[in-house]
């Protein structure tokens, strides 16, 4: 595992994405206060996203807080793992850095605020999206594992992302 990152979510869902790589969008700046979310459910650029490998969102969760594991270039321990959902694959390609946040960060833009950096190296990844139950002492957390493999380039995205998310 290379990284665990705990996000508050209040804005039913959780996005990953590439930055400044998503200014690209935005011919290189998004205003403070912008709802770039709106866009991406209102145009192609939710699709072109997704595509590219700039932003991957987790939609359709409730309120509450989650835990998001990334693992690089390896699979997870099925040891106290149960898997509710995998959906597979999705192409991230991080040109920046990759950050995981509230879904509100899109609804109302501004820089790092309430930004978690993955550190995953810069690079092109398929990845597989799991959402889990993990048992711990006797304790059930709620997990949306991120499985990355480096590869050479984008491939051809096939799948569209859930529009239920919920793990509860």
């Amino acid at each position: 595992m290379v990284k665990t990152i705990d996000v508050d979510v209040d804005f039913n869902g959780i996005i990953i994405f590439d930055y400044p790589g998503i200014l690209s969008l935005f011919d290189g700046k998004i205003n403070d206060g912008e709802n770039i979310l709106q866009q991406f459910t209102t145009t192609d650029k939710g699709d072109f996203v997704l595509d590219k490998g700039i932003a991957l969102p987790i939609m359709g969760i409730d309120d509450g807080g989650y835990t998001v594991r990334l693992f690089l270039n390896e699979i997870p321990s099925n040891d106290n793992r149960n898997v509710v959902f995998s959906d597979k694959y999705f192409f991230l390609n991080v040109t920046g850095s990759l950050y995981i946040a509230d879904m509100a960060a899109f609804w109302e833009w501004e820089e790092y605020t309430g930004w978690h950096n993955s550190n995953i190296p810069k690079g092109i990844y398929r990845v597989c999206l799991e959402g889990v139950h993990l048992k711990q002492n006797d304790e059930i957390s709620y997990c949306y594992d991120l499985i990355l493999e480096k590869v050479d380039k984008l491939g051809k995205r096939d799948i569209e992302p859930r529009s239920y998310s919920r793990l509860y």
